[in-house]
């Protein structure tokens, strides 16, 4: 909305710096991390030290990315990116091993829904420091234009795509165990109390 009124935008070095992306960033990719903790951990205690590493290091990533964006000499923004880019990397290992272990160590199925989110998650996410490079805050190859409509259709993918897959496979699980005669539909709602 704020970029549909012309709002939440900076000049910086020539370049426009939508500053907006970043606060919904900021706010709802440590969310997404969230939900695929607990998607990983569904039947199991809840590790909130893992959680919250993941999370807070996924805000490294947005505010080094907002800082590298907001930075006039070029090498100053190389340096912001290459920091980000190795927070991202470390919220990458958190997801792909300690996460992935945790869901492991549950039933066959939910490790399957936690390896299919996995992959979804990582090729999506992996497509915005990309963009970042590639756009006009980066190496230059794609306008201002291609990167604006790519960090649109990546948010929806990773935002509300990931939701849909999320939500539809945890409700597959339920259906299963519930023909298989478990109940897991309490211990969904108590692990918010974990």
């Amino acid at each position: 909305m704020a970029m549909a009124l012309d709002q939440g935008k900076v000049e910086v070095a020539g370049q426009i710096v939508h500053y907006a992306r970043y606060i919904d960033w900021i706010v709802t990719t440590p969310l997404l991390l969230l939900a695929l903790s607990w998607t990983a951990m569904q039947f199991i205690r809840k590790d909130w030290t893992l959680i919250g590493f993941l999370m807070s290091t996924q805000v490294v990533v947005i505010t080094t990315g907002l800082i590298a964006d907001l930075s006039e000499r070029e090498w100053v923004r190389y340096l912001w990116y290459v920091c980000g880019v190795v927070a991202f990397l470390v919220v990458l290992w958190g997801v792909w091993l300690p996460l992935r272990h945790k869901s492991k160590s549950q039933s066959r199925e939910l490790s399957e829904l936690h390896e299919r989110l996995t992959l979804y998650f990582t090729a999506l996410w992996i497509g915005y420091p990309t963009a970042w490079i590639i756009g006009p805050s980066g190496f230059g190859w794609i306008n201002q234009n291609i990167e604006t409509l790519l960090f649109c259709v990546l948010p929806f993918f990773s935002k509300v795509g990931f939701s849909f897959l999320d939500l539809y496979g945890l409700r597959n699980l339920q259906r299963s165990d519930s023909e298989t005669g478990l109940t897991t539909l309490p211990i969904v709602f108590s692990s918010f109390l974990d």
